[in-house]
């Protein structure tokens, strides 16, 4: 009896033994700042390519890539003079969607080495009318390679990163990222399927995408509507040269093709576009049409003609 109830007290003592622990885990964890040296996630950073979304600008003399500041790599671009108090880098990034923080966001940047050690970040707060700027961090002394600080309740516009000291040689300072971590404004894995470059272009599939969005694989889809200047209805028009049947004969026997149509050489290189090849098969379209008419009033005449001879064949019959 002795031995149960010592077992069950070695129970309670463990279970209680586990509670405080978890208890002290959970009080003295940290949040993990996204950086070069960490595992912090950016899937919800607003700010990812924001050079290609917002309007982005950058003041001062010491300069960093702007590009290299939201691409996700965490590459750091360093400047080339130091940077000092009476002529601070300024990053200014504008025309942020109107979306509420609700109860956090965060805000931050992240650095190789060099790290900025005096440095101001401010929000302008659209929210109910405010219209003002609000200073979310001003720190001197900093000596880590990142930083990151909550902001909440606000309706954030513009966003204004003011760096002053730096501590790299002479003053020089490294960047690799800025972010705006907003789990209200970015759904979370966007990028999982889908690869944008610096340049703005999206990739389903593919790896470095060349144009605005390209596919690899089939697209499926309900309607697509393209848009099209220069509607070939001009073929209709008088001052319109139709060519003449036996200089398309010709043109056709030497180059295999109808003339401003791609051949099929043009095509296997690079491709062919909807909208530009819609284009072209309507005004060979309506040129037929036109050939056709034409070749119906020539029908319509040689009928009329026909008649005429038919009729004069039966009188010398009848004499």
């Amino acid at each position: 009896m002795s031995n149960r109830n010592h077992a069950k007290r070695s129970l309670i003592f463990s279970i209680i033994f586990m509670a405080i622990g978890f208890s002290s885990f959970s009080q003295t964890s940290s949040v993990i700042i996204p950086s070069n040296s960490s595992t912090g996630s950016l899937e919800k950073n607003l700010l990812f390519y924001a050079q290609t979304r917002y309007t982005v600008s950058q003041q001062g003399a010491a300069t960093v890539s702007l590009p290299m500041m939201f691409d996700g790599r965490f590459l750091a671009s360093g400047t080339t003079v130091g940077v000092n108090e009476s002529n601070p880098t300024i990053i200014l990034i504008e025309d942020l969607p109107n979306t509420h923080t609700q109860q956090a966001a965060w805000l931050g940047w992240s650095s190789r080495a060099w790290n900025p050690s005096k440095f101001k970040i401010e929000v302008f707060d659209t929210h109910n009318g405010a219209n003002q700027w609000f200073e979310v961090a001003n720190v001197f002394g900093h000596t880590a390679k990142h930083y990151m600080v909550s902001v909440s309740a606000r309706n954030i516009s513009k966003i204004r990163y003011t760096f002053y000291l730096a501590t790299g040689t002479n003053g020089r300072m490294q960047l690799s990222e800025l972010f705006f971590i907003h789990p209200e404004a970015v759904h979370a894995y966007d990028g999982l399927l889908l690869q944008q470059n610096a340049n703005g272009n999206v990739g389903i599939g593919v790896p470095n995408p060349s144009h605005r969005l390209e596919v690899n694989g089939t697209v499926r889809a309900k309607e697509v509507r393209l848009e099209a200047n220069n509607w070939p209805d001009y073929v209709f028009r008088d001052e319109y040269r139709l060519m003449p049947l036996d200089e398309l004969r010709g043109f056709i026997s030497r180059y295999g093709h109808l003339p401003g149509v791609p051949s099929e050489a043009e095509v296997v290189e690079h491709g062919v576009q909807v909208g530009y090849l819609n284009t072209v098969l309507l005004k060979k379209i309506e040129e037929l049409t036109l050939y056709t008419i034409s070749q119906e009033k020539r029908l319509e005449q040689q009928e009329k003609t026909i008649d005429v001879l038919v009729k004069r064949l039966e009188r010398l019959e009848n004499k």
